[in-house]
């Protein structure tokens, strides 16, 4: 009888608790192993990283190629990026052996000394510094040609790629794109949550990265596979969750992966051995769970202004808000006006702080944070 929480929240998923995206894996396969490039998007927390890790360990992709993964989310430069690239290779070819390490090392010319080998123990060290990187263009120019010579086919992730559009160096994504058009031994793999700038970059045909990787959108897991996948977990570490339970942890969230996962690793937490997890007890745990997370939702609607901390709340209690520049919604939630509405709206985009599905022509926008929208809805 297994006794660990089967329901992992960080680190990778061991594959027997990695919960459906079959068709999903094998499509992302498919397009990496072609040599192809693929833009992963998704709202937040729907499990990019996760399934970006579970393709990673597939035996098409972990026998043959190196596999790299970063994320860009905390990234404010090109010093950062290149940066982050050229650690994340460093760390990843170390257990390769010495051999492999050096051919990369060689490559990186411009932070020659920076990083390589302690001279008392021999072993690996990267003691490369933000500062060290002088002149990111030519160190981003030799990761990219290091890629390209390796001796395996490379897969690189980008997570929260939409990130270098806030760069203040000019031109990153024609920098970026000149490089990766002429590259054939690496496919990367553009992941974004933030879907209004990611669209833009790779949807506009003004812009570099237009029509030059293959589209994949994260749906839900379907809620019979989600909630049969869950009580089966709860029964082989010898629990119980009722199919009721079950369903409402699904719905609560719309199947969305972070949250409900979330949820439900704290219910089996809270389910002793040979008991049934209930409706009642996964009420408890979300209660539970907004209490603990209020003080920081609060403090980030302090930090908003009152026209965009009203359209947030408007948007929360529609939980996906449609035409929200339309008279009857600006009258529904007692707002200011239709101009106002847009002003905020686009403020709270930037801030990630809401997100949106496209409905043919439409757009239905909902808070980003599904706990926050929760959390709001029962204060406001």
């Amino acid at each position: 009888m297994e006794t660990e929480n089967p329901f992992y929240l960080t680190g990778i998923i061991p594959d027997r608790y990695f919960c459906d995206r079959e068709a999903e894996t094998q499509r992302m396969v498919q397009v990496l192993t072609g040599r192809a490039h693929l833009l992963l998007t998704s709202p937040r927390r729907m499990g990019k990283t996760q399934l970006i890790r579970h393709v990673y360990a597939q035996p098409e992709i972990a026998a043959s190629h190196y596999t790299f993964y970063v994320d860009l989310y905390p990234t404010s430069s090109l010093h950062e990026l290149a940066l982050f690239m050229g650690k994340e290779i460093y760390s990843t070819l170390v257990p390769r052996g010495r051999s492999v390490l050096d051919r990369f090392l060689a490559a990186l010319r411009s932070l020659q000394g920076a990083f390589g080998y302690d001279a008392a123990t021999g072993m690996p060290s990267f003691d490369v510094r933000l500062g060290d990187i002088r002149q990111p263009e030519l160190t981003l120019e030799e990761i990219f040609r290091y890629l390209e010579s390796a001796d395996r086919p490379c897969v690189f992730a980008i997570d929260e790629f939409q990130q270098i559009a806030n760069y203040p160096e000019r031109n990153v994504e024609a920098l970026l794109r000149s490089h990766i058009q002429t590259m054939h031994n690496c496919s990367f793999i553009y992941a974004g949550s933030n879907r209004h700038v990611v669209e833009q970059m790779f949807y506009s045909s003004a812009r570099p990265f237009y029509n030059s990787a293959e589209p994949l959108y994260l749906d839900p897991i379907r809620r019979e596979v989600y909630t049969a996948f869950a009580r089966d977990r709860f029964a082989q570490a010898g629990r119980a969750l009722s199919p009721e339970a079950a369903a409402m942890a699904y719905d609560l969230f719309d199947g969305h992966t972070y949250y409900v996962h979330n949820l439900l690793h704290h219910t089996f937490a809270r389910c002793a051995p040979g008991s049934e997890a209930s409706v009642a007890d996964v009420a408890s745990v979300l209660d539970a769970l907004l209490e603990e997370k209020g003080r920081f939702f609060a403090a980030a609607l302090g930090q908003l202004s009152f026209q965009q901390k009203e359209t947030l709340v408007a948007i929360a209690k529609e939980h996906q808000a449609r035409a929200v520049t339309s008279m009857q919604f600006v009258r529904k939630h007692a707002l200011r006006s239709p101009s106002s509405v847009q002003y905020a709206l686009k403020s709270l985009l930037d801030l990630q702080l809401v997100t949106f599905e496209t409905e043919g022509r439409a757009k239905a926008y909902s808070v980003a944070d599904r706990f926050m929208e929760k959390w709001i809805c029962n204060t406001y």
